[in-house]
């Protein structure tokens, strides 16, 4: 093989390299960007896992926007040859940590998944390390050969294409999180059949039961099987998971009342329109969307339509703490936290069935005011009107065909 066609092979192979690397640290990225939530729950399962004390929400949400900052930006800067020298030896270091905890956690296994592309694709601790070794193997060769990546724009652009993919992810970030998520991956997104979800979940024959403790920061979680812990710690919840993980089995959506009866049915099968209060954890809701939150139960009592609180606090000292703060005169339903935040992304999330499927979800951050329940309620109105017309017209018809008949 002459000197020329070896020169042609790596160069094409580092190019291939890096379109690679590029499209990966996009893809991580843009997901991140898309559900910020989702990737602070994350970071709360590896904090809690992994420390020994807790980190506030809002910081790791900061986090959460950073990570995928960096993660576009680097696949950004590596997809048009910006800065090749320092990219490519960030891109080192970055997959360096990353595979160092990836090797940590394939060995201990705190979490059930990194988490890294989010619910769009799920991979195993395992394929998590095997997929961070082969990105460090591409990263290192690009950075021994920088110099042969090909440049895909003049260098007067690059600074507006950096400055354009900073504006345009933080701003996408902001809007996920205030808007939730433009792409819903998880198994309660917008037009779910909430009825479908119940038979997926309760046609299982086997669940797999974890009991959640807590003290001092850790985390204990044990199956049925196991021993109870002393006194010392604090139990959390309990956590229902179908053996079976179809994306509508993993929903999982159960929900209990104060007498720990089973309430899904009822509310699920609820005729109309219902809506859901979803507050995963009392203690730490967000206190300031309150007025609003008692203006949509005050107008769902006016006009006769279904309202469910449904939290995991099964705490009574929790709830007296959210009705104190905030004058809350509904009840509370029990479901698993780790479920409700898949529901909505949003501590407190309204979510709004018709017919149990879901048409609607909103963050606590843009929960509809009174003008937009009087907009839905119209709608509502002419909805029902509606189907009362089609109802007689078909009643007329029977009619006049029985008397020509």
């Amino acid at each position: 093989m002459t000197k020329k066609t070896k020169s042609l092979l790596l160069t094409i192979t580092v190019n291939a390299s890096r379109l690679l690397l590029a499209a990966t640290f996009m893809f991580s990225g843009f997901i991140k960007a898309n559900d910020p939530m989702g990737t602070t729950y994350k970071l709360e399962d590896y904090v809690s896992a992994m420390l020994w004390f807790r980190l506030p929400d809002t910081f790791l949400l900061g986090c959460s926007v950073i990570l995928a900052l960096v993660e576009f930006t680097l696949g950004v800067y590596i997809l048009f040859g910006i800065k090749r020298n320092t990219t490519s030896r960030i891109t080192v270091g970055f997959m360096s940590l990353m595979t160092l905890l990836t090797v940590y956690i394939a060995i201990a296994n705190p979490v059930e998944d990194c988490g890294c592309f989010g619910d769009v694709l799920v991979l195993s601790n395992i394929g998590t390390l095997a997929k961070n070794i082969v990105l460090l193997a591409l990263a290192i060769l690009v950075c021994k050969n920088y110099s042969l990546q090909k440049n895909f724009v003049s260098s007067s652009i690059k600074w507006l294409i950096a400055i354009v993919t900073l504006c345009s992810i933080v701003g996408y970030s902001i809007y996920c999180i205030i808007c939730l998520p433009v792409l819903d991956f998880r198994p309660y997104s917008v037009g779910t059949d909430m009825r479908a979800v119940l038979d997926s979940t309760s046609s299982q024959k086997k669940f797999d039961i974890k009991i959640i403790y807590e003290k001092d920061g850790k985390t204990l979680e044990l199956s049925v099987e196991d021993t109870d812990p002393d006194s010392s710690w604090k139990y959390v919840e309990t956590r229902r998971i179908p053996v079976e993980t179809s994306h509508l089995a993993t929903a999982n959506f159960y929900v209990t009342d104060a007498n720990d009866e089973d309430m899904t049915e009822d509310i699920l099968y609820a005729d109309g329109y219902t809506f859901l209060l979803v507050i995963p954890n009392l203690m730490k809701a967000d206190e300031g969307c309150i007025d609003r939150v008692n203006e949509i139960y005050d107008y769902t009592r006016e006009h006769n339509t279904a309202f469910y609180c449904l939290t995991a606090s099964a705490d009574e000292r929790a709830q007296i703490y959210w009705n104190d703060h905030t004058g809350a005169e509904y009840g509370y339903y029990i479901a698993e936290e780790r479920m409700l935040k898949t529901v909505v992304r949003g501590n407190p999330g309204l979510v709004l069935l018709k017919d149990g499927v879901i048409i609607k979800k909103w963050s606590n951050y843009n929960l509809p005011n009174e003008d937009d329940l009087q907009d839905w309620s119209k709608k509502a109105e002419e909805e029902k009107n509606k189907a009362h017309l089609h109802k007689k017209i078909n009643k007329s018809e029977e009619l006049s065909t029985k008397h020509k008949v």
